[in-house]
């Protein structure tokens, strides 16, 4: 029996595979409050009565493993690979970036659980991403031999994006925090509330990101935030995409992407994407794909609990 955990900043999610082709038992923990990484696993275990029963685990963290010791990056939270595989996995543990662990399901999914911006035609051989903004802003690169997890998110913003209420925004940003915005700190949950905050000066709704995404009052505010943010996110993307040369392909997962991009949005996404006065063909030629399901994480987790 193996655990399976994808355990962001701020949620824990969980399940079991006994045949790694499908999963149970699944359940959504809270990372807030846990002291550590082990706490949150026996949790879990002891809710549905598994302790003593699971001595392998793939887990994917919102952190980057470098050494044995991982720690968290927008969480409060640090551990050992060597002591959590004592303590509770002695059979097989794999421990990896959250990003990483999606991109291994991406050769897996169905077309149904896709969906192609603006072009949809059989992808190129060559590299491919896989970017989530949520908590923070994750990339992978999937490459024919590996995958390889990055922590692009925190490249600066250029100056070439000072544009209109997008400049206003950085300008604020920058004055208020003493240095340049990263890309994780507008692309993401943190990110569309500090938007909605600077660009509605303070007097507009407290809401939370899900219910600016959704705006189902057509708040002026809450539109003009979508907008930018689709600009940046197509933009980050021309940026990401030119740095990988990834022809076979541009994934986008998670609930902000999903929420931010309809189909009324996919021409000026792919518009802003496509912008360079040197690279448009190649641009022009690769796809941007959606990835429409809420399990990626568990998916790519079934296909590395095979190799334990």
């Amino acid at each position: 029996m193996i655990l399976l955990a994808d355990i962001g900043a701020t949620n824990a999610r969980f399940s079991i595979t006994t045949d790694c082709s499908k999963y149970e038992h699944c359940d959504n923990l809270k990372v807030a409050g846990s002291e550590s990484l082990e706490e949150l696993c026996n949790e879990y275990l002891s809710r549905h009565k598994l302790a003593n029963q699971v001595n392998k685990a793939v887990i994917g963290v919102a952190a980057p493993i470098i050494n044995d010791e991982v720690s968290f990056v927008n969480a409060n939270i640090s551990f050992s690979i060597k002591e959590l595989k004592k303590q509770l996995f002695k059979e097989g543990l794999t421990v990896i970036n959250d990003l990483a662990l999606q991109a291994y399901a991406i050769e897996n999914l169905k077309k149904s659980e896709l969906t192609f911006i603006g072009l949809n035609k059989p992808q190129a051989k060559g590299s491919k991403i896989l970017v989530s903004p949520g908590t923070g802003l994750g990339l992978a690169g999937i490459t024919t031999q590996e995958i390889i997890s990055t922590e692009a998110g925190h490249l600066n913003i250029p100056q070439k994006e000072k544009k209109n209420d997008l400049k206003k925004i950085i300008d604020t940003f920058t004055l208020t925090n003493k240095r340049v915005p990263t890309y994780e700190d507008f692309l993401s949950g943190k990110g569309i509330r500090y938007f909605y905050k600077v660009l509605s000066e303070g007097r507009g709704v407290n809401l939370s990101a899900e219910e600016i995404l959704d705006n189902k009052n057509m708040n002026a505010t809450c539109t003009n935030t979508k907008e930018l943010l689709i600009y940046l996110l197509a933009s980050y993307l021309r940026y990401v995409a030119l740095v990988w040369g990834s022809t076979g392909g541009v994934y986008l997962s998670g609930s902000i992407v999903n929420s931010l991009i309809n189909k009324e949005t996919h021409q000026t996404f792919r518009e802003v994407f496509e912008d360079s006065e040197t690279m448009q063909d190649l641009l022009k030629a690769i796809p941007l794909i959606l990835v429409t399901i809420d399990d990626i994480g568990f998916r790519g987790a079934l296909e590395l609990s095979k190799k334990l």
